[in-house]
């Protein structure tokens, strides 16, 4: 109608359409697609770049800051050349990760027969049973053949009658970064931001994860604790979104101990 005052232009309206159908489609059909989860299963250790010599000249002269774009250089490569592929294979391959238990405190025959020895032989049988340490071992090996660092969480998962289960969780890894070492390992901070990337189920993860949402994101009122030598049982240190995790609760880190550049 002439003289009536034009409240929203072509642009706005559709906007506002686009948004209405996107509350429609979450209403409906819920959050969550299989190609959301297909995607975000391929981002958890697959950030690769194509590198160009002048690029790559640059990362490797500025190795120490340059650390994840020369992880992603050689996740490229893993996929463009087959024969790096393969040596990166031979030498993870390379371990057979045969076990063998050596006790170190038991020294005399009554040692090996005491109900003590047998008590605890008999939880590392129960613990082998369930953790295919093999297998694991050897998809941490190839991580860290590609990017020299891989971030993990210990599971434990009840499978029914067939006992407990245990396995490394990788975790995102450009959401992870190295922030300590104890005697045992090393210890890294998590950034809580990947929980708000459209499409990750927080359940999906341990839920020692959920504790560190509520604390970083609920409101909780909890005093600024974030210090590096915070104790395994205190490691709840929030700085912004990132948040410290625990050996403990289940954090696992490895990494090439030559070198400290990530």
């Amino acid at each position: 109608m002439a003289g009536r005052e034009k409240l929203l232009d072509t642009n706005q309206v559709n906007a506002v359409v686009e948004f209405a159908q996107g509350l429609y489609a979450a209403e409906n059909f819920g959050y969550f697609n299989p190609w959301m989860s297909n995607q975000l299963l391929q981002n958890l250790n697959n950030n690769a770049l194509i590198p160009t010599m002048q690029k790559l000249k640059e990362a490797l002269g500025t190795y120490k800051e340059s650390a994840p774009t020369i992880q992603s250089y050689t996740e490229f490569m893993q996929k463009w050349d087959m024969i790096f592929a393969r040596t990166l294979q031979l030498y993870v391959n390379i371990l057979s990760l045969d076990l063998q238990i050596v006790c170190k405190n038991a020294f005399t025959e009554a040692d090996y027969k005491s109900p003590a020895y047998i008590e605890d032989k008999k939880r590392i049988y129960h613990f082998l049973d369930g953790f295919d340490y093999q297998a694991e071992f050897h998809k941490v090996l190839l991580q860290l053949m590609r990017t020299e660092v891989g971030y993990y969480w210990f599971r434990k998962t009840k499978w029914g009658n067939k006992g407990m289960k245990l396995a490394l969780q990788l975790l995102p890894q450009s959401y992870c970064m190295l922030t300590g070492y104890w005697e045992k390992g090393l210890l890294f901070d998590f950034d809580m931001n990947y929980f708000l990337v459209p499409g990750v189920d927080i359940d999906g993860y341990d839920p020692t994860f959920k504790k560190y949402y509520n604390n970083v994101f609920g409101g909780v009122e909890t005093p600024i604790n974030y210090r590096p030598t915070n104790t395994l049982n205190n490691r709840d240190g929030q700085f912004a979104l990132w948040t410290q995790t625990s050996p403990e609760d289940g954090a696992w880190a490895k990494f090439n101990n030559s070198r400290k550049t990530h």
